[in-house]
């Protein structure tokens, strides 16, 4: 079958394939026999009766008016046209669909004959042949100049260039966003030993950063107003955070009714907060009133939500559970449905919402890209790729363009850790293997040997407790966490990350060679543990809700969950084989211990904890844990139960340090051979910078 040509394009009929300037454009089924109807009739039009008859069955149950209206707009998509200037698919309210560029079947391009919507008028004499003639070369001009604006139309947009860096802080704290501004002044967060949260601010110029005098004890910038009168606070609650509305002039805190969230922002006109709570999102009234839910995110986390300059469009990043990602969505204002855009997280519109700015993690950093919007753009074939606009040497976090558009606010980090060693007899704290940036840190049975998983890269480490014989086991791609060494010591078990797959049990051998899957699944595996004779390796699901615990017999490769386990995690084996100690996730953290011979679970502390972690003789059990003493503020301890007592054992504040902690997703916290807590302290450099751009 001979290929139909229009434009730029070619289509291949009988096979399906579209393809632009010779390269294939993937189009889905619906909208692909759209253009094919539309096609066999060139410059007729086709109802919306014909076409969802043709599309569909009479024994299809669906939405026919937006599955017709989702299939011309994906069709549209593909082919870089527009519905309010037409190249190819034009619209005819309420009747139907036409195409209306011309078409060749691949000898000679002709002139699609647009049908009069008026009455027929009987022509009254034949063209002259030079009618005729300058007909056909104005068809000639017109196809030459279409081809010419599609060239110059279809070029990629200058992509936007940095100028310069600044530095507008320098105080050496760790920090967190979002970044918001009101003008002359920027509002962070910043997290002080404690661990505590406070807000401050410096000027969009640089200067000294200071903190906002605030009424409440653990507060967090969500947002500012509009008009850059209010911020909106979060506050730390024992089951969420509370929302304030503190003025910036003066006065005290208000809190919007009584609920909870783990994020929000302002609504278009700063009337209502948009907020969320677990997998739901929720518009209230900032007076406490008018509460509604918007959507349902089911399976991710909904966060970061920001409404476009116009306030028509809603974006927001969501947290994909399962693949322990995140991704840019966008949906209309009022919520109705969304759909991914990019990869990525906390993006915001520059002020003339001609841009949309993110950061997004690639090739293990994390940085700044962008995506000129089509409205700002029209005579552009739409760009979908983003273009990447920071390439180091620092990452960049919650992006936060000036109001004059020149510039953008950034985060900006230089990672690294220092491993610490908090000496039960002295009470001193000091570095740890000559405080390498690490995390993960694991010893061998005979305590001869060390292995660890370098911050903030992830890759894995081993070598004898002197630092001699240093060796690296994995390479990227692969991101390891939590290494654990085998019994005989000649293997060393881990879960790590791969680019598009799910979260996976390797081991590989502490001499070095290539890591081995051990388990071929579609389920994630982490939070592995050896049992101590070596032949069973147990380990979890973290993101699959409910998951139980599974116990893989490395023999015989059976697999077998525990019973009373599901929604359990990060299982620990006694040194002696006798007890499993893990956590309930359902109940936010409390520490279970699972007797083998009896098959039984029993609760221990009535608290939750983090990082359960066996004493090398099995006596004790060290965790993490929050403990609050009369009207002190929340403190970050380190606790151990002993297994023939009742009480825990408060070990030591991890304020002590003196600076706050770090890892690659929870604050990292381990034992060495003779039971010292082991920290990865932060020693990261993290300053606010304003970055300079030239935009197109």
């Amino acid at each position: 079958m001979t290929p139909i040509r229009f434009g730029a394009f070619e289509l291949n009929a009988q096979s399906g394939e579209l393809r632009r300037a010779g390269k294939r454009i993937k189009l889905q089924e619906q909208p692909l026999r759209v253009l094919v109807l539309l096609l066999e009739r060139p410059g007729e039009v086709l109802t919306r009766e014909e076409l969802t008859k043709r599309l569909w069955s009479d024994q299809t149950y669906v939405d026919f008016e937006r599955g017709l209206n989702k299939a011309i707009t994906r069709l549209r998509d593909a082919l870089g046209d527009s519905a309010e200037n037409p190249q190819f698919v034009e619209t005819l309210p309420r009747r139907g669909y036409r195409f209306i560029a011309p078409v060749s079947n691949g000898v000679l391009a002709v002139e699609v004959e647009i049908k009069s919507e008026e009455s027929p008028v009987a022509e009254t004499s034949k063209r002259r042949p030079r009618t005729a003639l300058l007909a056909g070369l104005a068809a000639v001009v017109l196809v030459i100049g279409a081809v010419a604006v599609w060239r110059w139309a279809s070029r990629p947009l200058i992509a936007p260039k940095i100028l310069r860096f600044r530095q507008l802080t320098n105080d050496g704290q760790a920090k967190n966003g979002p970044l918001v501004a009101d003008g002359p002044r920027i509002y962070f967060n910043e997290i002080l030993p404690g661990p505590r949260s406070v807000v401050f601010q410096v000027s969009i110029r640089g200067g000294e950063a200071v903190p906002l005098p605030l009424q409440l004890k653990q507060p967090t910038v969500m947002d500012v107003s509009e008009d850059g009168t209010e911020l909106l606070l979060a506050n730390q609650e024992g089951n969420g955070d509370s929302l304030w509305i503190q003025p910036l002039s003066a006065g005290s805190p208000r809190r919007v009714g009584t609920v909870l969230a783990h994020d929000a922002s302002f609504g278009p006109g700063g009337n209502d907060l948009i907020y969320a709570r677990a997998n739901d999102v929720y518009s209230i009234n900032v007076d406490g009133n008018g509460l509604r839910k918007v959507l349902n995110a089911t399976g991710h986390v909904p966060f970061a939500f920001r409404y476009s300059p116009d306030g028509r469009v809603l974006r927001f990043s969501v947290f994909d559970v399962q693949l322990d990602s995140m991704s840019i969505v966008e949906s209309t204002a009022d919520g109705s449905g969304f759909e991914k855009m990019a990869g990525g997280c906390y993006g915001r519109w520059t002020e003339d919402g001609r841009y949309f700015v993110f950061q997004s993690r690639r090739d293990g950093r994390l940085d700044f890209w962008t995506l000129p919007e089509r409205k700002a753009f029209p005579w552009r074939i739409p760009q979908k790729k983003p273009t990447q606009l920071t390439a180091g040497p620092l990452e960049y976090q919650y992006p936060l363009p000036s109001k004059d558009g020149k510039t953008i606010f950034a985060l900006g980090t230089s990672h690294r850790a220092e491993l610490i060693r908090y000496d039960l007899h002295s009470k001193q704290f000091s570095p740890h293997l000559a405080g390498i940036s690490a995390e993960g840190v694991a010893y061998s049975r005979d305590g001869q040997w060390v292995a660890y998983t370098s911050f903030p890269n992830g890759d894995l480490w081993r070598s004898k407790i002197d630092g001699s014989e240093k060796r690296q086991l994995t390479f990227r791609p692969l991101r390891v966490f939590s290494p654990r060494w085998s019994p005989d010591g000649q293997q060393i078990a881990f879960s790590a990350d791969l680019a598009g797959a799910k979260r996976s049990v390797y081991i590989v051998p502490s001499e070095g060679g290539a890591p081995k899957r051990v388990l071929a699944s579609e389920q994630s595996q982490s939070d592995v543990n050896w049992s101590p004779d070596g032949n069973r390796l147990a380990f979890s699901s973290l993101f699959v809700p409910n998951a139980p615990i599974f116990i893989l017999d490395l023999r015989t490769q059976n697999v077998v969950s525990v019973g009373g386990s599901d929604g359990f995690y990060s299982p620990q084996w006694s040194p002696d084989g006798r007890i499993i100690a893990a956590l309930a996730h359902g109940d936010r953290g409390k520490l279970m211990l699972f007797d083998v011979a009896a098959e039984k679970w029993t609760e221990t502390v009535g608290f939750p904890v983090g990082h359960p972690t066996w004493s090398h003789d099995g006596k004790y059990i060290y965790f993490q844990y929050s403990r609050q003493e009369a009207a002190e503020a929340v403190r970050e301890s380190i606790g151990r139960l002993r297994l023939d007592g009742a009480e825990v054992e408060n070990v030591v504040d991890v304020k002590d340090l003196g600076h706050v902690t770090t890892g690659t997703f929870v604050n990292w916290f381990g034992l060495a051979p003779d039971d010292s807590p082991l920290f990865a302290r932060d020693a990261s450099t993290q300053e606010i910078y304003a970055i300079e751009v030239e935009w197109p």
